[in-house]
């Protein structure tokens, strides 16, 4: 591959297009007029406190809000949602569009207790330990938790509300006292700690295609979500300013607050409060408002091979028996835009790809799954039937005079649908039920959907729609941005699900919005192979899983460009730990399979691979648990170690869970990498890359690293599930046992979950699961089972492995019900600190005792049923 590679440097290096834009500033849209707030109160804005406007209950606040100096009368409302979640509305009489789609549900309102004092200047509303101090003239409200601020809504006085026909922006500063960092407001190419932009452009919110983009950037992006932490070793809070057009923030940092100033083009000011008081409720009551992601299939977690594009069906399994045949596993393959019939979607070639049904089947026979593109531009071709009948039925958006909106996309002259109305995504969920798209084998990528438009000839159109043009209900394409690809994974799934319904569909997109977590996984666009892209892939995934978005990916060796040796291993090692786990490269640069490089780089691809298949029953369980709680899978180390000072900017390592710390090699040409380990001297991390080496939670370390290194450790005190046998598939895991990694603590104790169902249905929601809490304490380690739930066909645990291991073990004995074992091997490796155990095969539905009786059988230690821990058959990654 090598040699492959140089010969195509040259050509490349003059025709590859690199596509980095300058997009508007700010001085060049709204924000410009809006971004010199008005300060020290040179507009005086009043709530109405007069008993006969104000409307006091134990659901919300109502009054009106008046703008001195204007015929402005809003409506103003307060009340308690979610998990205890603070909404301010702020709307004119006749509503604007609001995003309730990315809310999780109709929100109730709880019960509050609101005050008005005596001189009608203050209302006190009490939520439990929460409450708002709502201030009449100025108006301001002010946020406390346990009777701690929390933070400030317009506490400058710079609220904005324009009801011009051609200025409806809105504006509104919150202030987030005692705090240190800022985090959220994604998507961006930045670190995880947003940056002070009183001397730069602020951040902006609106969809754009942006191919090869800037890093350390506050420019736009694929994705909008307006959630934003305020995170500090004392508290921690957030703001979800609900609005899907355009949007700018300026972030303004100082020793001990943030302040944070939204202006947005048009909409209400659609406010919810986040009261924290840490980053882990924070996180939790965003995800109570927007919700969570469902469960997704088992093989999703796997590795996926793409390209732009593979060009024929024989082309695709050729690719699946080269996997085979090089011993590399991949469960998807995934096809671009030239599948099809001249770019018309939902046809496909008839020449190249002509028994689609056929490939299909083919993959299913070896556990393999396709993934084809769906683009929202309909090519205009009169004998085209989507086209005549959307044009026909008035399913596109629409000119300003009505006519239907035409320009450029890859197909040539298209337009768009118009997903907002509900009759037009019907029609696009429907859709699904044609020819190969029907099949339980096919999975969609919505692409180019923010919606990208190759209007070349408006570069102010920033490559996408004029904002004049007008949807379903008259609504401009102004007001509803950056949630339209949104509402196209709404129609993607409704196909997928009508088609299978009991069958767990898996949709990638490239735009989103807030609530996208609900129905697609989404990765970060079309990077380029540098080092500077790899390194930004972590913090950008970092971020959109604090925004709800867990599964979450990065190009492996980058889209554009060509990686060099050393970037390319480095990539799938890092990839390896990003919910989203995906090779993909452009047209014009030399295929990157694994199994086309030199044998060194392959067996490091391979090593990459098997440890990432190895912890999928982690990544699973980690899902479920997100799907429960709305805990993101990934985390910044700061997330579980808020009073750690030093690890409040750390965004070069993650977190996958609370157990398993991650330090990818993200720089060339190293020999040591500095890792910090949180937790005090008290935490011990077993490097599972350096034969189990302890280390103390102390803060920085010095580890020695060489090409073969991903620097992984596990939390002493957890229990790691994992399957250790190298199948070519997820699916071919399915059978096979089960491996505990026990990792004791200073105190003998650890504890973990494993969850486990049929990794592809929804029978799950009907308690056809088992979710196992393993506890080892007190020289016992016990399993508890959900009430209620079971799972038969599942994988038995057969082997286990400690780590830091009890001494002098000579027995160990498994009873569950009325049922005991012995194991038949025990074997201690000193070199890394373990003991691992075989010959027992334990039901995970059944509660168990393990005793491990020494040679003075004075002690003993018994393990809980599914805590046992499978030992490995290659301990290559301890």
């Amino acid at each position: 591959m090598a040699m492959h590679i140089q010969k195509f440097k040259v050509i490349l290096f003059i025709s590859l297009f690199v596509c980095v834009n300058s997009w508007k500033s700010c001085h060049e849209t709204f924000c410009d007029r809006i971004r010199a707030r008005p300060q020290g109160g040179s507009r005086n804005v009043k709530l109405d406190f007069s008993n006969s406007v104000l409307k006091l209950n134990n659901e919300s606040v109502q009054t009106n809000l008046n703008v001195e100096g204007t015929s402005q009368n809003l409506k103003f409302k307060l009340e308690v949602v979610g998990d205890s979640s603070f909404h301010i509305l702020i709307d004119e009489s006749t509503p604007r569009y609001r995003a309730n789609k990315a809310l999780n549900e109709v929100l109730p309102p709880l019960k509050i207790d609101p005050k008005k004092n005596n001189n009608n200047t203050l209302v006190t509303v009490t939520h439990g330990n929460n409450k708002a101090l709502i201030y009449s003239s100025p108006f301001k409200v002010e946020f406390y938790n346990n009777n701690t601020l929390i933070s400030i809504a317009n506490w400058n006085n710079s609220l904005i509300f324009k009801t011009d026909t051609n200025q409806r922006e809105i504006a509104l500063d919150i202030l987030f006292p005692n705090v240190q960092r800022a985090y959220g407001i994604p998507e961006h190419a930045d670190r995880l700690t947003l940056q002070n932009t009183v001397s730069n452009q602020p951040y902006r919110l609106f969809n754009v295609d942006y191919g090869n983009y800037r890093v350390d950037s506050t420019e736009a992006l694929y994705g909008s979500i307006p959630v934003l932490y305020a995170h500090g070793i004392e508290q921690s809070s957030g703001i979800f300013w609900l609005n899907p057009s355009q949007t700018w923030i300026d972030v303004t940092t100082s020793p001990d607050d943030v302040d944070a100033y939204f202006m947005s083009e048009d909409g209400p000011l659609d406010m919810y409060f986040l009261m924290g008081p840490t980053l882990q409720q924070a996180v939790m009551q965003y995800t109570k408002l927007t919700g969570t992601a469902p469960l997704p299939q088992y093989f999703t977690l796997g590795y996926h091979q793409s390209r732009y594009s593979y060009m024929s069906q024989d082309e695709v399994t050729s690719i699946v028996s080269s996997f085979d045949e090089y011993n590399l596993p991949v469960d998807v393959l995934w096809l671009d835009i030239d599948y099809t019939d001249e770019k018309k979607y939902f046809t496909w070639d008839p020449k190249r790809f002509k028994e689609p049904e056929k490939l299909l089947n083919d993959l299913k026979k070896t556990n393999r799954k396709l993934v084809a593109i769906i683009d929202p531009h309909i090519k205009n071709d009169e004998n085209y039937d989507i086209h005549t009948t959307s044009k026909r039925e008035g399913y596109y958006v629409k000119n300003p005079d009505n006519t239907v909106y035409s320009d450029k996309c890859w197909p040539g002259i298209s337009s768009w649908l118009d997903f907002l109305n509900p009759r037009a995504l019907d029609y696009y969920a429907n859709l699904y039920a044609r020819r190969g798209f029907n099949h339980s084998n096919i999975h969609i990528w919505n692409d180019m959907n923010e919606p990208a438009v190759f209007n070349d000839h408006e570069p102010s159109f920033e490559k996408t729609m004029p904002l004049n043009l007008i949807h379903h209900e008259n609504r401009k394409h102004r007001e509803v941005h950056n949630i339209y690809g949104f509402y196209q994974t709404v129609g993607t799934q409704t196909g997928l699900l009508k088609n299978n319904p009991n069958l767990r569909p898996f949709i990638l997109t490239r735009s989103h919005f807030a609530g996208i977590q609900r129905y697609a996984a989404i990765w970060t666009g079309d990077n380029y192979a540098n080092w500077a892209h790899l390194r930004i892939s972590l913090p950008m995934c970092l971020t959109e899983a604090l925004a709800g978005v867990s599964f979450c990916g990065a190009d492996v060796g980058g889209f554009g460009g060509i990686p060099d040796d050393e970037l390319y291993q480095r990539w799938y090692q890092a990839g390896a730990w990003l919910p989203f786990y995906r090779g993909h490269s452009a047209i014009d640069v030399p295929r990157r399979e694994p199994y086309l490089y030199a044998e060194g780089i392959q067996a490091r691809v391979r090593t990459a691979l098997h440890q990432r298949y190895a912890h999928l029953p982690l990544w699973y369980t980690l899902f479920r648990e997100h799907e429960l709680t709305g805990e993101p899978v990934i985390r910044p180390i700061t997330y579980h170690y808020p009073k750690e000072v030093d690890a409040l900017s750390i965004d070069n390592q993650i977190l996958a869970g609370p157990n398993v710390l991650v330090a990818p090699i993200l720089e060339p040409s190293i020999s040591s990498k500095k890792v910090y380990l949180p937790g005090g001297k008290s935490q011990i991390w077993y490097n599972i890359d350096d034969n189990n080496k302890a280390f103390e939670g102390s803060g920085y370390h010095t580890i020695n690293v060489n090409l073969n290194s991903t620097p992984v450790f596990y939390r002493a005190g957890s229990i790691i599930p994992r399957k250790d046998i190298l199948r070519p598939t997820s699916t071919g895991t399915y059978k096979d046992p089960f491996s505990l990694y026990i990792c004791l603590n200073s105190t003998g104790e650890a504890n973990g979950t494993l969850y486990v169902d049929d990794y592809e249905s929804f029978q799950y929601r009907k308690n056809q699961f088992l979710y196992i809490t393993l506890i080892f304490s007190e020289n016992t380690l016990s399993s508890q089972l959900k009430d209620g739930a079971t799972y038969s066909p599942s994988a038995k645990i057969e082997q286990l492995i400690i780590l830091n291991p009890p001494k002098d073990i000579v027995e160990v004995k498994y009873t569950a019900d009325k049922e005991s074992a012995t194991a038949t091997s025990l074997q201690y490796n000193s070199e890394k600190n373990l003991l691992s155990i075989t010959g027992i095969a334990i039901d995970l539905q059944k509660k168990f005792q393990i005793e491990f009786s020494k040679k003075n059988n004075a002690t003993i230690v018994k393990l809980s049923s599914w805590m046992l821990v499978i030992i490995i058959t290659n301990l290559m990654f301890l």
